[in-house]
C-alpha cells in the first residue's frame, strides 16, 4: 500500500532522506521498484526529489516552501546516516523533530548588535562567484579534462575515469609522474595503484606515480584530501611544501593551502608520524590534530568530524568565526569572499552543520537566514549584511 499522499510525506520520510543523502545501491533499487510498483506516485515522487536536490531560490521573491525548505535542512542535520563502518542508522521522525531546537545551523552572536541598516550602500562582506576550470588529469604532455566528482582507478599503465555512468581508459607512461588538478568549486576521487583511496577537495593539486616502482609509496598534495591508505609492505609517505607525514596503516584528512593557512593533519585511524625541518618527529593517535606552522608543531584532541564531513558534503563548525564558515563554503563552490563590513558582522561565531546542497543558493540562503543575516545577490555578487 501507498503510504505517501504527496511530495511532503516523502520529503518527511526516513527512508526517502537516507536515499537522497547516501544513494546505495540498496536504495537506488528500492526506489526503482517503488517507482515500478506505483506509477500513480511518480509525479509526487519526482516533485519531491527536485525539491530536495535542486531547491531554487530567488532573492526577489522567495517561494512560498522556503520555511518548508529550512525545516527540512534542521530535519536532515538530526540524521546520522553513516557510523564508521559506513552503515545507516535511522532516527524516527518524532526523535528528529525533538532534537530541532539544538541541531542545525546554531550561530552565537555578540552581545551588542548593530541596528538594521536599510540603504544599498551599507557595509557587507561580498561574495564573488569565480569562473569555473574543469579538473584535470595531466601526463607528460597530454592534459585530460574531467568532470564533478569523477572517479579515477589507477592501474598501473591506464588509468579508468567513471563520469556518471560512462567509463573511459587513459593509457600512461610508465614510470613517471602524474598531476591531478581540481580547482575551487570542484572535487574528485582517486584509487592509486596500491588500493589507497583518497578524496579531493576544491582547489587541491596532487602529484602521483603510475606504481610504485621504488622502495617507499609517495605523494605530493597542495590543498586538502582525506585518504585510506591501503597496506603494504613498502612505507606510504604524504609530502607538502611544510612538512611531511609517514603512514602506518591508517586513516586521515590533510589541509595544506599555504603558509597563510591552516596546515593540519587530523587522523582517524592508525597512526601517523609528521615530520617537519627542525623539530622532532610527532605521532598522532586516533581523533587528534596536528597544526603545523613555520615555527612550531601543535597537537590537541579533536572531533575528527569538523575536519573530514566535506568528503560527505557535510560542513561542521564548532564556534567558528563566521568568515572562516564564509572561506570554507567559498572555497567548496568556488566563491570568493572579502570582508567589507564592521566588527559586529565579522565577529560572529558558528556552531553546528551545514548540509552543503548542489545549489549553491539554498545554501546561502539557509546560512544567511539561521545566521541573522541579510542575503542579496545581483549577478554574480552576494551581499550578507547585518539585520
Amino acid at each position: 500500500m501507498n503510504k505517501y499522499n504527496n511530495d511532503k510525506d516523502l520529503l518527511f520520510d526516513n527512508e526517502f532522506i537516507a536515499w537522497r543523502l547516501s544513494r546505495s545501491e540498496e536504495q537506488n533499487l528500492y526506489w526503482k521498484q517503488f517507482a515500478d510498483e506505483h506509477p500513480e506516485s511518480n509525479e509526487k515522487l519526482n516533485s519531491a526529489i527536485k525539491k530536495f536536490d535542486a531547491i531554487k531560490f530567488n532573492h526577489y521573491q522567495l517561494p512560498e516552501s522556503l520555511e518548508e525548505q529550512l525545516f527540512l535542512q534542521k530535519l536532515l542535520d538530526v540524521y546520522r546516516f553513516r557510523t564508521r563502518r559506513r552503515k545507516i542508522l535511522y532516527w524516527s521522525a518524532a526523535a528528529s523533530i525533538a532534537l530541532l531546537m539544538v541541531s542545525s545551523l546554531i550561530f552565537i552572536l555578540p552581545n551588542i548588535r548593530s541596528t538594521k541598516q536599510e540603504l544599498p550602500g551599507m557595509e557587507a562582506i561580498v561574495g564573488q562567484a569565480m569562473q569555473s576550470d574543469e579538473i584535470r588529469l595531466i601526463s607528460g604532455e597530454e592534459v585530460v579534462e574531467l568532470k564533478q566528482n569523477a572517479q579515477i582507478t589507477v592501474n598501473d599503465k591506464q588509468i579508468s575515469v567513471t563520469e556518471e555512468s560512462n567509463v573511459s581508459e587513459i593509457s600512461l607512461p610508465e614510470n613517471m609522474m602524474h598531476k591531478l588538478i581540481v580547482p575551487p568549486g570542484k572535487r574528485s576521487t582517486l584509487q592509486l595503484s596500491d588500493g589507497s583511496k583518497i578524496w579531493l577537495n576544491s582547489g587541491t593539486e596532487l602529484d602521483f606515480p603510475s606504481k610504485f616502482a621504488g622502495s617507499t609509496r609517495e605523494i605530493t598534495v597542495r590543498g586538502e584530501i582525506y585518504i585510506e591508505v591501503a597496506e603494504g609492505q613498502k612505507p606510504f609517505y604524504v609530502n607538502t611544501s611544510l612538512f611531511r607525514v609517514r603512514v602506518h596503516g591508517t586513516k586521515f584528512n590533510i589541509s595544506t593551502y599555504g603558509e597563510n593557512e591552516e596546515n593540519t593533519v587530523v587522523l582517524v585511524e592508525g597512526s601517523v608520524e609528521v615530520i617537519a625541518a627542525g623539530y622532532e618527529p610527532t605521532w598522532l593517535s586516533p581523533n587528534e590534530k596536528a597544526e603545523i606552522s613555520m615555527n612550531k608543531i601543535l597537537t590537541e584532541t579533536v572531533n575528527v568530524d569538523e575536519y573530514i564531513g566535506w568528503k560527505d558534503s557535510v560542513l561542521i563548525f564548532n564556534k567558528m568565526p563566521f568568515l572562516k564558515v564564509l572561506k570554507k563554503i567559498g572555497r567548496y563552490y568556488n566563491v570568493n569572499f572579502e570582508d567589507h563590513s564592521d566588527e559586529k558582522l565579522s565577529a560572529k561565531i558558528c556552531t553546528g552543520k551545514l548540509f552543503l546542497s548542489e545549489n549553491f543558493e539554498y545554501v546561502i540562503l539557509t546560512l544567511s537566514t539561521l545566521s541573522g543575516t541579510q542575503y542579496r545577490k545581483e549577478g554574480d555578487v552576494i551581499y550578507l549584511t547585518e539585520k
